[in-house]
């Protein structure tokens, strides 16, 4: 798989008012998906905060423990950058209703939504899914997919810290073990974090048969033959609706309408 397999189709305008991003740049300059932060901040809140909200709970309230405001203040900004935090972005009220209803599936959401709103963690990709299970991936490995696709933006030092920043994310998700010697470990995804590939996957285009077989789905180790399988499960936890009826398939989130209208 090449880079062009992982960009995201559809229109700009589109997927940026759900919550996507498509500009250069991202949080792994700086950090990694930061799994314990947002676990703790969503336990933490409430459904109905709005920005100003988070503001709050994180720098004022510090729900994080965070020592200084100046700390405060970048994980604010960060978390900000990869997830949304606010009721009005479509994308994070998603991520935030599914995190609540499946906490197990909380590290490959959290690395879906990431996905979705970071480049330089997309940029990542191709070292992730082209190895084969038990493979390592090397910080280097990483480092030539960067530079792949941002040739002249970062430099050598920037590019390495992008890299180890990447790596600690794809470790937190599942995709790799190890502390220094990162092994590439199969992911194992519940009906939860499918309906969210799925979703992400409708709202830039792709319907129908095609669900299954979107980068979302392969993002989660899954071929098409077992996401259909994981949605059928979906299906019966009414976190979905699955209809079939021969090579026909049609699939909407009746549960989840609220914040896809537009979409």
């Amino acid at each position: 798989m090449g880079q062009q397999e992982f960009e995201i189709p559809g229109k700009a305008d589109h997927l940026e008012s759900f919550g996507f991003k498509l500009k250069a740049g991202g949080a792994h300059i700086s950090r990694t998906i930061m799994l314990t932060e947002i676990t703790r901040l969503l336990k933490s809140s409430n459904a109905s905060y709005g920005a100003d909200d988070y503001n709050r709970a994180v720098v004022e309230k510090n729900f994080l423990g965070k020592a200084t405001e100046s700390t405060r203040q970048k994980t604010l900004r960060h978390l900000r950058e990869l997830y949304g935090l606010s009721s009005v972005i479509p994308i994070f009220s998603l991520f935030r209703d599914l995190m609540t209803s499946d906490a197990e599936s909380g590290a490959l959401i959290s690395l879906l939504i990431a996905w979705a709103r970071d480049p330089l963690l997309r940029a990542t990709t191709p070292p992730i899914l082209n190895a084969i299970i038990g493979d390592q991936v090397a910080s280097g490995d990483l480092q030539q997919a960067l530079t792949d696709v941002y040739p002249h933006q970062y430099s050598a030092n920037n590019i390495s810290k992008i890299a180890r920043n990447a790596a600690s994310s794809w470790t937190q998700a599942g995709h790799l073990t190890g502390r220094t010697k990162k092994i590439r470990t199969r992911v194992q995804p519940r009906p939860a974090a499918v309906t969210f590939a799925l979703i992400l996957a409708h709202v830039t285009g792709i319907s129908g048969e095609q669900l299954f077989s979107s980068i979302w789905c392969r993002l989660l180790d899954l071929n098409a033959s077992e996401a259909r399988s994981l949605a059928e499960q979906a299906h019966r936890q009414e976190l979905l609706t699955l209809r079939a009826v021969g090579p026909v398939v049609e699939i909407s989130f009746p549960r989840f309408s609220q914040f896809l209208k537009g979409f």
